[in-house]
């Protein structure tokens, strides 16, 4: 008669463990975050202000997306927070280069996470961003 004591213990340990995999997946996974919105990765006045009440996590993917034409002007460059402040593409951090398809992806570390463009006079106008990731 006990029986039914068991199923029941089985199935709610089954089903704690199916939630922890569940929750445990957008963790390991991170979310992805198209920078810019609509505007994508491009030199416009707010792109700076972007990351402005978002709240990222270490794993978090950010989406650059932007126009190739031209020959990647518009191409990001990850650089460590001296990179950011001088506008110095050559600052790589990690040696982190995207892949100039227009669509790039970048995984976020823990800490300070600077974008640039790949052109010093475009940082200069404002086309940079800094997130930090929890």
């Amino acid at each position: 008669m006990n029986r039914g004591g068991k199923t029941c213990k089985s199935f709610l340990g089954f089903s704690f463990l199916l939630c922890l995999f569940v929750a445990g997946i957008d963790f390991v996974q991170g979310r992805y975050y198209f920078v810019g919105g609509r505007q994508g990765w491009d030199l416009y006045p707010e792109l700076i202000k972007w990351p402005q009440g978002k709240h990222f996590k270490t794993g978090d993917v950010l989406v650059f997306n932007y126009n190739i034409e031209g020959g990647n002007l518009f191409s990001p460059v990850r650089v460590d927070k001296a990179g950011y402040e001088t506008c110095d593409p050559s600052v790589l951090k990690m040696s982190d280069r995207f892949n100039g398809t227009g669509h790039d992806r970048m995984r976020l570390t823990k800490g300070y996470n600077c974008f640039i463009s790949a052109v010093q006079d475009y940082c200069g106008y404002g086309m940079k961003i800094a997130v930090y990731a929890w």
